[in-house]
């Protein structure tokens, strides 16, 4: 007898339903499988063979034939386990095919029967609700996650008897839904600006680099303080509209990194690979492909602390990414495209010793201060938007004395402010456009949304003939100038502004020469 239910299987970071088939009939006993399956898919064979007999079922001797299709898709995971029992059920009498119509299932199987969670659940119910598909059968495990999407049915089922009791009778399972948050925000609660002493520059940089979403490089001598300013940058971001919330938590889902409680995650990723990463667990790939840091980063922080030990082929590969907000991947014939939209913050001292300029403990010659430096390509560092200087702490800044400057004593809540001061004049400046941050700023629009006075027209002339400025620069310059002046409340870009945005990219040049 043949039966068919409904599956899902992932492209990249989106899913494509698929339809598990089945046909049960007389013959020499045999279970096989076909439709561009790997072998963790092949392996489901005898799991649900004997998970189907644990959970109390019997089935006569027979030959069953699976096949996924449509057979041009490869079909990856272990998801489709709880999808062919219930097709090999309903083949056998167990279930009414009719109550199998128009319901999506996904689920892994243990040998006894119960059902594990699989990763990748987001994306498959988003694409059952855009196929008209009305209810979802998913493990216990994910049901936070499945819930997300509204106005479609999603039911849980701890074990393969539990599913086809819900199947036969409509009986829904009462499960606790567990808090949906994830752990980002506690993780970065305790820490504040507040806490680095002194670094009122390096703190101001900070503050333009978040408000507008800009690249930033920390560059200083060790113990100044360039990982403690990164690491605090989860404090001061403004808060992720539900459309980026989405987005992220279906990145997590297709990597498997949502965790138990699942659901939407709610504050903005910080992710800081040490510097050994793999190429392929940086950008994304592998045997099976699955999102890279530079993906899990996405709507949020992507920490490269001592850039310079990078291999240069991922600092190099990181050029394209960037400007293209997106890395595409191929793997046996096929391309995944996963999206790389972050704000990218590195951290390296100025030579190997890390104390250039200062002579009287720098002994490194000038060719290795340059060799040094040129780990970080002329291509890659025109990617930065805001290169500071962080500087050494003095015994006054530590003991933190009362006549200390007040602007000295910037802390995360107060610069939070003025970061949202500026994100609101970008969603108003925005509207109706697929923008958000002024980073996103395209060269057709730079004059639209940068527009200058005469004076402030012939100041960044001046800069550009002066400096042997790129074209990519000069537009950075002008969209961090834009974002200095929504954090200072003006309507348009000045001098001042304008001024400022040049300091902030002129590290290299100074350390170089």
């Amino acid at each position: 007898m043949y039966s068919s239910v409904l599956s899902g299987v992932l492209h990249g970071i989106k899913a494509q339903i698929v339809r598990v088939e089945v046909d049960a009939g007389n013959g020499i006993p045999s279970f096989d499988m076909s439709g561009f399956l790997s072998n963790e898919v092949k392996e489901a064979r005898e799991r649900v063979r004997v998970a189907i007999r644990n959970s109390g079922y019997e089935l006569p001797p027979q030959r069953i034939a699976v096949n996924i299709s449509p057979a041009d898709i490869r079909k990856c995971g272990t998801g489709f386990d709880l999808p062919i029992a219930l097709a090999i059920l309903s083949a056998n009498g167990y279930i009414d095919e009719v109550n199998l119509e128009n319901m999506l299932i996904l689920g892994e199987l243990s040998l006894d029967g119960s059902i594990n969670g699989v990763r990748g659940v987001l994306p498959c119910v988003c694409s059952a609700k855009e196929a008209g598909i009305d209810k979802v059968l998913l493990p216990e495990f994910n049901i936070n996650e499945g819930n997300i999407v509204k106005d479609i049915t999603t039911i849980s089922a701890g074990n393969l008897k539990s599913a086809v009791k819900y199947i036969n009778n409509g009986v829904i399972n009462n499960i606790k839904i567990s808090d949906m948050d994830n752990n980002i925000k506690d993780k970065y609660s305790e820490m504040d600006y507040s806490d680095i002493k002194g670094q009122f520059a390096a703190k101001r940089a900070t503050m333009i680099a978040v408000a507008g979403m800009h690249n930033i490089m920390y560059m200083g001598p060790p113990g100044s303080g360039k990982t403690m300013m990164a690491k605090r940058i989860p404090t001061i971001m403004p808060e992720m509209t539900f459309d980026e919330k989405l987005a992220v938590t279906n990145i997590y889902s297709v990597a498997g990194q949502l965790g138990e409680n699942g659901g939407l995650i709610q504050n903005r990723p910080f992710r800081a690979p040490y510097h050994n990463v793999t190429r392929s667990a940086f950008f994304g790939g592998g045997i099976v492909p699955r999102p890279g840091e530079i993906t899990l980063a996405g709507k949020g922080v992507l920490f490269l602390d001592e850039m310079t030990e990078f291999k240069p082929d991922i600092l190099e590969g990181l050029r394209q990414p960037l400007e293209d907000n997106s890395i595409t991947i191929v793997r046996m014939n096929r391309a995944y495209t996963y999206p790389a939209d972050f704000m990218l913050v590195g951290a390296m001292n100025p030579c190997k010793c890390g104390y250039y300029p200062d002579r009287n403990r720098c002994n490194c010659s000038e060719q290795d201060i340059k060799r040094f430096m040129g780990r970080i390509s002329t291509p890659l560092w025109d990617r930065f938007d805001l290169c500071i200087k962080t500087e050494e702490i003095g015994y006054r800044e530590l003991e933190d004395k009362a006549g200390q400057d007040d602007r000295e004593r910037m802390d995360s809540e107060s610069m939070r402010e003025c970061v949202l001061r500026a994100r609101t004049a970008q969603l108003e400046r925005f509207k109706g456009m697929n923008i958000m941050y002024n980073s996103q700023i395209s060269g057709r629009n730079i004059n639209k949304f940068c527009r200058l006075g005469r004076e402030e027209s012939q100041l960044i002339e001046r800069i550009f003939s002066k400096k042997n400025i790129t074209a990519r620069g000069y537009h950075k310059i002008l969209k961090t100038a834009r974002t200095i002046a929504d954090i200072d409340g003006n309507e348009n870009i000045t001098k001042n502004n304008i001024s400022e945005a040049f300091y902030y990219r002129g590290i290299p040049d100074v350390m170089l020469h």
